[in-house]
């Protein structure tokens, strides 16, 4: 696996695609056009928590872009690969689609794609910590969004969660104050993170009532897309609240119905880190959740009929 993904970086580091502009042809455009569906079919396999047909997808995508020479095609659908890495805690792997990405895009001058790999790219290493380099490429990608007319609400949110990491509070409610007025309230995943993001600062700071109402209503937007992964982290947060409040039932009601997200999405990392919480919580409340627990640990062995994603 890894020598295949380490090929296709290479392929895009040795500036095997040029920029040149293909040729004109009809079988050019309907080959462009099939890539653009391919994408919006990874992406909406990805909202879904599918990520094997969404790599399938964004897989496809990136050969009809790469047979086309369409460069800009080859990056979106490069950062559509590496956020499917960074889901499955393949920190290695999305680090080079993310860098593949970033080359593409600067190599055709697309400053959009380029700011998006930037700051998609900061967000994997917020996730690692290591926030001093994720604040360098957020920097580098607003100033080029700046150039291009306009900073993207994910650009934004994702600097107010580095504002929290560092503790800057007010910095971070601001930055969320203007990813939300730069978001469109259709595009429903996009307004859920921006109040998931809110809800956790508040949370930090400890106004837990704000905070609940904003993830419940990060919940509603992202089942309203169907988004299962975030609907997951959604359950999961007002699962920490609810514990922490005392409202043991409360709690568990929550933490199940986020595991079992997570255990569809197949991510063994969050579920086996919180299985013992779930029986702890069930016997705090005198509940049963063997059934619950069952299929979970089916979902987990890959014996789910996995009629969602087909």
């Amino acid at each position: 696996m890894k020598k295949s993904l380490v090929v296709i970086v290479l392929l895009a580091a040795t500036g095997i695609w040029a920029c040149a502009a293909s040729p004109n042809a009809t079988s050019t455009v309907n080959r462009c056009d099939q890539g653009e569906r391919e994408l919006k079919r990874g992406t909406y396999w990805h909202h879904r928590g599918c990520s094997r047909k969404a790599l399938n997808h964004f897989q496809a995508a990136y050969e009809y872009f790469s047979l086309r020479d369409q460069l800009q095609g080859v990056a979106r659908s490069l950062i559509g690969l590496a956020h499917l890495h960074r889901l499955a805690d393949n920190r290695e792997n999305a680090l080079l689609f993310y860098d593949a990405a970033l080359a593409a895009a600067r190599r055709c001058g697309d400053p959009s794609a380029t700011a998006r790999a930037m700051s998609s790219k900061a967000a994997l290493l917020i996730d690692s910590d290591d926030l001093s380099a994720a604040e360098t490429l957020l920097d580098a990608a607003r100033l080029i969004s700046l150039k291009n007319g306009s900073i993207s609400a994910m650009l934004l949110n994702h600097r107010a969660v580095l504002a929290m990491k560092g503790k800057r509070y007010d910095e971070a409610l601001t930055l969320l104050d203007q990813a939300a007025s730069s978001a469109a309230e259709t595009d429903s995943p996009t307004a859920a993170t921006i109040r998931f993001t809110r809800a956790s600062v508040l949370k930090r700071i400890g106004d837990d009532q704000q905070a609940m109402e904003l993830f419940e209503q990060a919940l509603e937007l992202d089942r309203g897309a169907g988004f299962s992964r975030g609907m997951a982290a959604d359950l999961l947060a007002m699962a920490d609240i609810s514990e922490q409040s005392g409202q043991t039932e409360t709690a568990l009601d929550y933490l199940e119905r986020s595991l079992k997200i997570y255990a569809l999405m197949g991510n063994r990392t969050i579920v086996l880190d919180h299985l013992d919480r779930l029986e702890s919580l069930a016997g705090q409340a005198g509940s049963d959740t063997r059934i619950s627990v069952h299929y979970i640990n089916q979902w987990l062995a890959g014996e789910a009929v996995d009629v969602v994603c087909r």
